[in-house]
């Protein structure tokens, strides 16, 4: 089987091995799932195109799985790796997810690997302390970009938005020239689009909450006067690509220079995992 028909190597063997050991338990049960487009099909209906990867409930639950996944920057273009809370499907029209949105970072060809994986560990470890309000996150690989999307509950509650946004920013290491996304699940399911119509956030024009309308729902077609940013809203995928203009020299700059120390305490974090779970998935070849 090639990783452009499923991007996982065996895991019916996850489990081999652990018999006897004690697992860390985690808060709450998540469940991995990918998709990959059918370009040659498009009237194939995205629920009947994504797929189960598998569950847990633990540490190593999750180590056992993740192992076995090739890394995004190995995926095939158009398709999506998803991390969800168990019992909620990746998809708009979900209870779950139909009054909520999701926060975005477009990133260059290259770097993704890291970045889901810091996303994803810090999900499972609760670091975001918004209740219940994180359904999940998506990588979504493009041919030009790729895509790391963080799913809420609630688009109407501010508070909790604005709070996902700035740690997404803390526990990614986010410069403070990259910009963030939001797009609402309802717009969305208006325009048929994911990445398309919206409001875009840089932490160096935006330093407050940000917009509001006056009932205090994020608004996807203007921004805060006080605040606004020049081409805050994107309305098409030329203002985005403009904006990446715009930054890539910095950009390409920060990613030469300082990736080493950016990465240097998830590294030593992930390190200190691997080796408290040494042995527990030693049966699974490491894909990583």
């Amino acid at each position: 089987m090639t990783q452009t028909e499923k991007p996982v190597t065996d895991i019916s063997d996850a489990d081999d091995g652990n018999a006897g050991r004690t697992d860390a338990p985690i808060q709450n049960m998540y469940t991995f799932w990918y998709m990959k487009r059918n370009t040659a099909n498009k009237a194939e209906s995205y629920e009947k195109s994504i797929k189960e990867l598998g569950d847990f409930k633990t540490v190593q639950g999750f180590w056992c799985i993740y192992n076995h996944l090739v890394r995004p920057n190995d995926l095939p273009n158009t398709m999506d790796y998803h991390l969800f809370k168990t019992g909620i499907k990746p998809m708009w029209e979900d209870p779950s997810n139909r009054r909520g949105g999701k926060w975005m970072v477009r990133m260059r060809k290259g770097i993704a690997s890291r970045y889901w994986e810091d996303l994803i560990l810090a999900i499972i470890g609760e670091q975001f302390d918004v209740g219940n309000e994180i359904c999940g996150a998506v990588i979504s690989i493009r041919y030009n970009e790729d895509i790391l999307s963080l799913w809420n509950r609630n688009a109407d509650n501010n508070e909790a938005c604005y709070r996902i946004r700035d740690t997404m920013r803390r526990v990614l290491n986010l410069p403070q020239f990259v910009a963030l996304e939001y797009k609402r699940h309802d717009a969305s399911l208006n325009d048929n689009t994911s990445f398309r119509n919206t409001v875009v956030w840089r932490s160096d024009k935006n330093p407050s909450s940000g917009d509001r309308t006056n009932s205090g729902r994020f608004n996807q077609n203007s921004v805060g006067k006080e605040n606004a940013a020049p081409t805050t809203t994107s309305n098409s995928s030329d203002k985005v690509q403009k904006l990446e203009n715009d930054t890539s020299t910095i950009r390409n700059a920060w990613e030469r220079d300082t990736k080493k120390s950016l990465f240097a305490k998830a590294d030593e974090e992930i390190d200190m995992i691997s080796q408290s779970n040494a042995g527990v998935c030693s049966a699974l070849d490491d894909t990583s």
